[in-house]
């Protein structure tokens, strides 16, 4: 009697193990997988490595029409050495063969923020671990399955599954997880991840271990944090020196074609700064090396610029070297985004063309997963808000020069700008800035104390409204 109570108590538990990993329902009809016992999935947290997971959606079978098409894959990184205090992050592998990855901090004024960067992978990265993750084993596989050889040792491990939403569908693995397809599948995954993740993680980790708070734009609605941060953020396109001399900056734009990757790493990692890189997309200067490539493109001279040319953006030509040699090889220098300059070359040039040219572009940087900062551009954006989409398709904030400054070209002098300028341009970035869009104002302004008050009033309407300014005392930005 005994032995048939214990054989029944095994029988029992073996049905329930087989429709809780999901095995027993692979092959089932619809109507029957249904009424099978749900697979409880649970996603990691970023917060650390030994924190408690969290039960999500459950799972009756997997069912590959709800799979993500942007998500091949995740995995919770641990960015620490054994028995180590640091943060765990969770690192997405996508299908465009980045990885995608979020940071948790905590801001100055005590809110929590994450801040998400994307990291490349090479083709033959990516190929590596598409080989070798199959998401239908990993749905199915028990990752405590006895494997004493193959355990992962050090705390809880994970390999993530998301859903079309980009949601996690589950999240498979555990407690020092024992079986041997998930220590490959999650050796792989490690083994390929790019040398640029390893760098910022351990910026991340000693940030993290010396409580450093972080300080990401937007600004916090505190008056004594915007007046240590409003003034924060700088433009230098001329400069020359190290870029360490700008660490009072927490946002900087410069020409990054004339500064080396390690200098740009050194200072947005080690730094926990925004590096941001000039990127002309709506005309031609005759001192690039790529000029005279491009010279037959020229639309027109740009006034007041000389060596400066209005560009065809409508042209293949143009679009393809933009997108597939000059703005990936700025990335590749550990750049945050770009500042794109010259989409006005559609106020000069109103066709649709130069319209549809310059959309082209705008969203293949805007797709590249980094910030997307239009310098001016209101003709192009407002036209391309009316007929084409969003400003979300194209930019994730707007820079606007002399708001309320104003330079005259004829003498040279910085003086204010007019009352319809500076009413016009309010509106421009107020409707954007009011709908989440990052607003950033460059002002030219002398030291002259007949112009206290425009600097002081720059400064008073950037805190009113949660803007980053940069005042200059000379076009040269140097």
């Amino acid at each position: 009697m005994k032995k048939k109570i214990v054989l029944w108590i095994m029988t029992v538990l073996t049905a329930c193990a087989l429709a809780g990993c999901g095995k027993a329902t692979d092959q089932l009809p619809a109507d029957d997988q249904a009424a099978v016992t749900p697979v409880t999935s649970v996603a990691p947290s970023s917060a650390g490595n030994t924190d408690p997971v969290t039960p999500v959606t459950p799972l009756y079978y997997f069912d590959e029409s709800l799979i993500s098409d942007e998500y091949l894959v995740g995995m919770d990184y641990f960015t620490g050495d054994f028995l180590e205090g640091a943060p765990t992050v969770i690192v997405k592998v996508r299908y465009d063969g980045r990885i995608e990855v979020g940071f948790d901090h905590t801001l100055s004024n005590g809110e929590e923020y994450t801040d998400v960067r994307f990291f490349d992978l090479t083709e033959e990265q990516y190929a590596n671990i598409e080989e070798e993750i199959d998401l239908r084993k990993l749905f199915f596989l028990d990752p405590e399955e006895a494997d004493p050889e193959a355990t992962m040792d050090g705390g809880f491990s994970y390999l993530i599954i998301y859903d079309e939403n980009g949601d996690v569908y589950k999240a498979c693995g555990g407690f020092c997880p024992h079986n041997s397809d998930f220590s490959h599948m999650s050796m792989v995954i490690s083994e390929n991840l790019p040398e640029e993740f390893f760098e910022y993680c351990e910026q991340y980790k000693k940030a993290w271990q010396r409580e450093e708070n972080f300080d990401p734009y937007p600004l916090s609605g505190d008056p004594s944090y915007i007046d240590r941060y409003a003034t924060k953020y700088g433009v230098f396109l001329d400069y020359d020196g190290n870029l360490s001399e700008l660490d009072d900056y927490n946002y900087i734009v410069i020409d990054a074609q004339y500064h080396s990757r390690d200098e740009i790493v050194d200072f947005a990692y080690g730094y926990q700064k925004y590096v941001y890189s000039y990127i002309n997309i709506g005309s031609v200067e005759d001192f690039r090396d790529y000029y005279d490539e491009y010279s037959d493109l020229a639309l027109g001279d740009y006034e007041n610029w000389d060596g400066e040319e209005w560009v065809d953006v409508s042209d293949e030509r143009w679009q393809n070297f933009i997108l597939n040699e000059l703005a990936p090889e700025l990335l590749e220098k550990g750049i945050n985004g770009f500042f794109v300059d010259n989409c006005d070359v559609y106020y000069n040039y109103p066709t649709e063309d130069i319209l549809n040219g310059l959309a082209v572009i705008m969203r293949g940087l805007k797709d590249m997963g980094c910030d997307v900062i239009i310098n001016g551009g209101d003709a192009f954006l407002d036209a391309y808000c009316d007929s084409m989409g969003s400003w979300t398709d194209v930019i994730t904030g707007i820079n606007q020069e002399s708001v309320f400054s104003y330079i005259d070209w004829d003498t040279g002098a910085l003086t204010y700008a007019s009352d319809e300028d500076r009413e016009y341009f309010t509106g421009y970035i107020e409707k954007d800035g009011d709908q989440g869009a990052y607003i950033f104002l460059l002002e030219y302004v002398d030291d002259a104390d007949e112009h206290r008050t425009l600097r002081s009033g720059i400064k008073n309407y950037c805190e009113e409204h949660d803007y980053l300014y940069y005042i200059s005392d000379s076009i040269d930005l140097n």
